[in-house]
């Protein structure tokens, strides 16, 4: 007993650990490509001639048509592979599937360097969905499979928070990679200076790639005596009890809506921060990472609270930070000081990093381990999906009205911020209409009372 407890905590040990480290190194190779994204499009586009910081001006908004192409183009194709890959995940293991997508990711570091048109970024964009899809669902799966359910929203808040301290350290990377490179390639012309950063990338994520082969496949959920009728269940997702459906159908509609404004979001937030508060790619790294760090420093705590809330008290907690982020996000548009951006950012980090472990470890509880990669990859998919509308949403909204009102006197600029806050916020209160833990857990109950009865 005592080997097979020490084999079973390695085992433990190497998931949680190296799902964690995927989770921050792919995020790094994101943050640092992001940053330099839209300069690169500019460059191709031949708008940007000079270094960003010899310029009056960068004129971002010429290039928010193909970053929102870039994001929806990544989402469609991650919304229909997401849902597959969660399935195949249940079918097959996950550690195929997650193989599969660091190998890709990596592949896909070096063709972004090789671009030489705006188009073939939006393609290799869409690849990219497909790598994402194989990876994040089935990584959040098989961390929940590997802990008990005591300590679930801990071991995401950790892999949440390696996923933002990625997206901190990313910008960071991608802007100190940007000078190497003015410095190293001086005299070369600026497409070719913004092409490097995107080798970082495949530097970040190769350790990655290697590390997932130590990964080992889950034996079996592991669950408290209070989880015992989730394993025992024998259906699929439309054999669970009407309260849990309904939960679920709450977090999936919620998702399309949060997909939307997320959307709008990744389109414009890079662009509106070098239009309004930042030009150069030193200072935008910077005012995006440094409002990332507060969200670190908090989650954990919040986790380790959470983690000992009642299922009524985690989903009054879940709707509190929703809310504060979704009011914070209508704000942002009408910020115009480099470090009230900042505080503003960072307030919303906290609320992000609180929320997101907290929703996966909810949704964990509601089903049994067998169904839970179709759980969340149903989840990325209708969040997806939502992003594949959102980018080009926010893009329109932002460059036709950048210096006319859209309105109620609002500007496009203000208005993309204020359209992503009102659909979070219908999205919370449809959580808080369906979602009732407490008829979950009265059903879950008896079924498992109807499934003793039957077995005598």
């Amino acid at each position: 007993m005592a080997s097979m407890h020490k084999g079973e905590e390695r085992y433990i040990r190497i998931n949680v650990i190296g799902v964690i480290v995927i989770s921050f190194l792919v995020t790094v190779g994101f943050g640092a490509a992001n940053l330099i994204v839209p300069y690169y499009i500019l460059a191709l586009k031949g708008v940007l001639t000079q270094l960003p910081e010899k310029l009056e001006a960068v004129h971002a908004e010429r290039a928010v048509v193909e970053i929102g192409a870039m994001a929806s183009s990544f989402m469609a194709t991650r919304a229909v592979f997401a849902a597959l890959s969660g399935w195949m995940s249940d079918k097959l293991g996950r550690r195929p599937m997650i193989i599969s997508g660091m190998t890709l990711y990596t592949i896909l570091g070096v063709l972004y360097a090789l671009t030489t048109a705006p188009w073939q970024l939006i393609a290799l964009r869409a690849v990219q969905g497909v790598a994402s899809a194989l990876v994040w669902p089935v990584a959040e799966a098989l961390l929940v499979d590997s802990v008990i359910s005591e300590i679930r929203t801990r071991a995401l808040s950790l892999y949440v928070i390696m996923m933002n301290a990625g997206q901190v350290i990313g910008p960071v990377i991608g802007s100190i990679a940007y000078e190497i490179s003015k410095r190293m390639l001086a005299g070369a012309t600026i497409i070719d200076i913004f092409r490097v950063p995107f080798l970082v990338i495949t530097i970040a994520i190769l350790p990655g790639t290697i590390l997932v082969l130590f990964l080992k496949e889950p034996k079996e959920g592991k669950i408290r005596s209070g989880e015992e009728m989730l394993e025992k269940f024998k259906g699929g997702l439309s054999r669970l009890p009407r309260a849990v459906k309904r939960a679920l159908a709450s977090f999936y509609i919620s998702g399309v809506l949060n997909g939307l404004a997320a959307g709008i979001i990744s389109s414009v937030m890079i662009v509106y921060v070098i239009d309004f508060i930042a030009k150069t790619p030193v200072k935008v790294g910077m005012a995006l990472s440094i409002s990332g760090i507060a969200g670190l420093v908090i989650a954990y705590p919040a986790a380790h609270y959470a983690d000992k809330l009642s299922d009524v008290e985690r989903k009054s907690l879940l709707l509190l930070t929703y809310i504060v982020a979704r009011v914070l996000l209508g704000i942002i548009g009408f910020i115009r000081g480099y470090w009230i951006f900042i505080l503003i950012a960072a307030v919303l980090n906290v609320t992000m990093n609180i929320s997101m472990p907290l929703l996966r470890s909810i949704q964990a509880g509601l089903v049994p381990s067998k169904l839970r990669g179709r759980v969340f990859g149903l989840q990325q998919a209708f969040f997806n999906s939502g992003m594949v509308i959102g980018p080009l949403l926010g893009a329109y909204i932002y460059k036709h009205y950048f210096n006319s009102t859209f309105l109620l006197g609002l500007t496009g600029v203000q208005m993309s911020f204020i359209i992503a806050a009102a659909l979070g916020l219908i999205g919370v209160a449809l959580i808080f209409l369906y979602y009732n833990p407490e008829a979950v857990k009265s059903e879950w109950e008896k079924m498992n009372f109807e499934m003793k009865a039957v077995m005598g």
